[in-house]
């Protein structure tokens, strides 16, 4: 069945692009594709839209390309925001902001910064391979190309697909160009108003006396933004058995055995920095200086509310809505329960620089450059956390089920005051602090000979050398733990006050959570650290307490690739590609501790280190052919190996525990890098300028592919559920991509600014899971459809964009599901004058909530999540 919808939808795709022809017929045809198109200056949506097409139609392999003023006109935060709306690509979310991509299913993407690789943020576990989005913000790109398919050249790890970050070249300045934008960001959920700005100056000069030229650009983008963001989570349940005053428990029925209400607040803090010098001695050679710095920091919140409840204290329950599929009752009724209050601070300070130095020369037939480049990420984070713990003996409490699963669950605790602070005890404080870092130290060469005549036009071959090092230390304080023993009723600190959140999950009919708790203002955990360590005793940070939190990694790379450029007529056809191949050998050393399983006289668990070595090599063949049927039809046909290697988090045998939800995340030492060999068709359709229709076939065979999976695992003499990456086999991805977009300058005044852009994406996949309720499975954050509906207008005065993005249901990880969701942006734009524009952005206008389920069954919810709009009103001047 799913064969032949496939068959379905590419007919119903070549059609479209044959149909229309008919419209793109008023228009005159596009100019034919030279092998490589530069990069222009534009102005407007329009013209920037008309260069990305150009380059596209241009490119050698299959790629996807946004120019600037494309970026900057979206009503986006970052690359990221603008990178969901091209075809085979979806993104995830950090607190409403985009953060990460991934390309046809894989988000396994190599990042690239003007070609080089470059990384950055992390994440609980360790520094990211890939870089984080949110540290790149779109005023500072001069344009990003998505390679879907790669050529040997193309640095080597994304098995997805490759992202290239490009920033402007300041020798294709005009001349002085200074550009500002101011916008004051607000969100309906925190209600503050938070400022981002930015600034990009720049000019170019004659150089010496043989035509030589000089530029300098230098870009600084700065960024607040107070957030919040409310969930309710469903983390397990407890088998409800036996009679009741309602009846018998009907077979299967369960009840919520932890439940957690969690508003989470918080504010970001982001400045970037970059500077760009590009000389030209001549015509034949050229050097550059690239570099950039980012600082990024962060305080997130929460409080959060965790119930946990027992079957066995079931007093009553309505089993009347239950059927075959709901299992849970439309209301529990308990005679005692455990209410804890947790207060939690999440500081974090990352930064990261990037720097290359670089040249290029040319000499009759040969061409050569070369490149050094290092970039360097630090993170530290504090993490705090205080509980609060009900001293009831009997706390009962009533759940009310009736929305399930759609809405969360309502709570009634009879005569429990929640915000009487003599009704709790204070049972555990902590403090974690981790170090992350990573750098990595890059050099190579390329060597390009050009024919004069003949199909072959030129032979490249190119040498890379890497070393990369991450590390991570952690070092803990815990004061109390929750077993239990309790500090009392006494508040010496004055840190317990009153915690009012009448708005909690309002959108929702459900979640009626008492109001008025009593809890610990978690950002005295941080502001008033001191004060409560030198209280306790604790006036200095441990050593390293768990060394099963830390490691050393280090991994050298050596790169060498050969290809071939062709080109020639074959009858009226015009054909060009290239081939060749790409060999890398990699060798790594990790240093970390493993539990050996023995207690020291305290009884600590005692822990030896111990050193890993792993060494690799792949050889990466690919060949990308491009037929041009005529000036307007193409069909490229592309085939490669690639591979990625695992994340650092996921090698790094560290673990992170989660000791308020008795979770954590696992590393695993033992895991290999992944490939895929890819096969690409694609049908594109130059109508118009600007104008463009295409559909593509897609196939990708993966060995080896990561998956996560839950086990329990007991640490320390406490169960947790860790999270741990595994390799999965073999799979396959296949898919299909159907895009088209125009703008109907035929009709009549107003109505000639309207243009559309429409893309659509399916794609399947066939992999073994780990999880016995699903034996075969999608893999973890893809949609099996997703599209985009763009409207634009545009004249001289005025322009605005309205977006709407979908994508279908996907797992999170193997055990958990997240409903399909739809988002709605808005953005607008007025010019006063030639400079000056006002602009008005709205991002989620529809209220993208999200509900997570336990994988397999949607009537069994884990998370409700509800997420901000967010509205953007500035101004921007050009000179």
């Amino acid at each position: 069945m799913k064969t032949n919808t496939q068959h379905t939808i590419l007919a119903t795709a070549i059609g479209m692009i044959l149909c229309t022809g008919q419209i793109g017929a008023q228009e005159s045809a596009a100019a034919g594709a030279s092998e490589q198109v530069e990069q222009i200056s534009v102005v407007g949506i329009r013209s920037s839209i008309t260069n990305s097409v150009a380059r596209k139609q241009g490119a050698s392999q299959v790629a996807d390309v946004i120019s600037a003023e494309d970026i900057g006109k979206f009503p986006d935060l970052n690359v990221a925001e603008s990178l969901q709306r091209i075809p085979g690509i979806q993104i995830s979310r950090s607190r409403g902001e985009a953060s990460g991509v991934s390309i046809r299913g894989l988000d396994e993407v190599a990042t690239l910064l003007n070609g080089r690789n470059y990384f950055g943020g992390a994440s609980e576990l360790s520094i990211n391979r890939f870089a984080s989005f949110e540290d790149i913000p779109a005023e500072l790109v001069g344009s990003v190309v998505v390679y879907k398919s790669v050529s040997a050249d193309i640095l080597e790890g994304g098995i997805g697909g490759v992202v290239d970050i490009e920033r402007t070249n300041a020798l294709s300045l005009s001349g002085p160009t200074l550009v500002g934008s101011f916008k004051e960001h607000y969100g309906d959920l925190s209600k503050e108003w938070s400022p981002r700005g930015s600034l990009v100056a720049g000019n170019k000069w004659d150089y010496g006396s043989n035509g030589g030229e000089i530029g300098v650009i230098f870009g600084v983008s700065y960024l607040e933004r107070e957030y919040r963001e409310d969930l309710v989570r469903n983390s397990s349940s407890t088998a409800i058995v036996g009679d009741f005053p309602s009846g018998t428990a009907p077979e299967g029925a369960k009840t919520s055995a932890s439940l957690n209400s969690s508003p989470a607040w918080g504010d970001r803090e982001r400045t970037v920095y970059s500077l760009g010098v590009d000389m030209s001695l001549n015509s034949d050679t050229k050097f550059f200086f690239d570099s950039g710095y980012t600082e990024y920091s962060t305080a997130q919140l929460r409080q959060e509310f965790v119930w946990g409840f027992s079957g066995s204290n079931v007093i009553d329950a309505d089993f009347s809505n239950m059927d075959q599929n709901n299992l849970y009752p439309a209301s529990v009724e308990l005679s005692d329960m455990t209410f804890d209050v947790l207060s939690m601070i999440d500081d974090r300070h990352t930064t990261t620089y990037d720097l290359a130095l670089g040249f290029e020369t040319v000499s009759g037939p040969l061409k050569i450059s070369g490149e050094v480049s290092y970039v360097d990420t630090d993170n530290e984070t504090n993490f705090h956390n205080t509980r609060i713990r009900d001293n009831w003996d009997a706390l009962p409490v009533t759940v009310d089920n009736s929305g399930f699963p759609s809405e969360p669950p309502s709570f009634d605790l009879g005569n429990f005051d929640v915000s009487d602070e003599n009704n709790f005890d204070i049972v555990q404080w902590r403090h974690e602090s981790r170090q992350l870092a990573a750098d990595e130290s890059a050099a190579k060469i390329d060597v390009d000979y050009m024919f004069d005549d003949g199909m072959f036009r030129s032979i490249e071959a190119g040498f890379r050398l890497a070393s990369l090092g991450t590390t991570k230390y952690v070092q803990n304080n815990h004061i109390f733990d929750a077993s239990g023993a309790t500090y009392g009723t006494q508040d010496p600190l004055d840190l317990v006050e009153p915690s009012v959140w009448d708005n909690f999950m309002d959108n929702y009919d459900g979640a009626n959570f008492p109001n008025n708790y009593v809890a610990v203002n978690p950002t005295y955990l941080l502001s008033r650290n001191d004060e409560i360590r030198d209280y306790y005793g604790f006036t200095g940070q441990a050593s390293t307490e768990n060394p099963r939190d830390s490691f050393d990694y280090v991994e050298d790379v050596s790169a060498l690739y050969v290809k071939a450029n062709f080109e020639t007529e074959v009858g009226d056809m015009f054909v060009s590609g290239d081939f060749g191949g790409r060999y890398v050998k990699t060798d790594t050393t990790a240093d970390y501790f493993f539990d050996t399983g023995n207690v020291d006289g305290t009884g600590a668990p005692i822990y030896e280190g111990t050193t890993s070595d792993k060494n690799y090599s792949e050889f990466l063949p690919s060949f990308n052919l491009k037929l041009e049927l005529n000036d307007e039809f193409l069909v490229r046909v592309a085939g490669s190996k690639t591979f990625s290697r695992p994340h650092f988090g996921d090698l790094a045998p560290s673990l992170y525990l989660n000791f308020e939800q008795g979770r954590g995340n696992g590393g695993n030492p033992d895991l290999d890098p992944f490939t895929a060999t890819n096969v690409d068709l694609t049908l594109e359709y130059y109508f118009a300028s600007g104008g463009m229709a295409s559909s593509a076939i897609f196939y990708k065979d993966i060995d080896g592919f990561l998956q996560t999976s839950e086990s329990q695992e007991n640490i320390g003499g406490n169960d947790f559920v860790i999270l741990r990456k595994s390799n999965g086999g073999s799979g396959t991805v296949r898919g299909l991509e159907l895009a088209y977009q125009q703008f109907f300058d035929f009709l009549p005044e107003p109505f000639n600014g309207l243009g559309l852009q429409a893309n659509y994406t399916y794609v399947d996949s066939d992999v073994p899971s780990p999880n016995p309720l699903l034996p075969n499975i999608t893999l973890e954050g893809l949609s099996d459809n997703s599209y985009n509906l763009v409207g634009i207008y545009e004249d001289d005065a005025f322009s605005g964009r309205l977006s709407y993005n979908y994508r279908s249901d996907f797992l999170v990880t193997t055990e958990v599901a997240q409903e399909g969701f739809g988002q709605l942006d808005l953005s607008l734009a007025y010019n006063l004058s030639e400079s000056f524009r006002l602009t008005l952005d709205a991002l989620n206008l529809l209220r993208r909530d999200h509900f997570e389920y336990k994988a397999g069954d949607k009537f069994n919810p884990y998370h409700w999540i509800t997420t901000e709009k967010q509205v953007l009103v500035g101004v921007s001047y050009t000179f």
